[in-house]
């Protein structure tokens, strides 16, 4: 997987859009209410990475299970969830899975 490959399959999900966030690609879906949701995934393309919002179990599962992957932003925000993904190691399904947290995360009611 790679940043552009990332990106092309985020923005193919219903209704995704992507927006600047401090000079990263940040993404949202719309909620149920048809409101866009909080941001799911970052995208870092020179670091060929992205940022999942999870919460702290889900980011400890998947290190667990892809420790090569999926590990901790090292700050404040990763203690809460903030979860680097190494794509040129993350297999599509594997991206999916991760993917798919962040988004049920993001449209969960606040």
């Amino acid at each position: 997987m790679d940043a552009a490959s990332a990106r092309d399959l985020v923005l193919a999900l219903p209704g995704a859009t992507e927006h600047d966030h401090f000079g990263k690609g940040a993404y949202r879906v719309p909620d149920a209410k048809g409101k866009p949701s909080r941001i799911f995934m970052t995208l870092w393309i020179e670091e060929n990475r992205a940022v999942f919002m999870l919460n702290v179990d889900q980011q400890s599962d998947l290190h667990a299970r892809y420790p090569t992957v999926f590990f901790p932003v090292p700050n404040r925000w990763g203690e809460k969830g903030a979860t680097f993904v190494e794509l040129k190691a993350a297999s599509e399904k594997v991206f999916r899975e991760g993917l798919t947290w962040a988004i049920n995360n993001a449209v969960a009611k606040k």
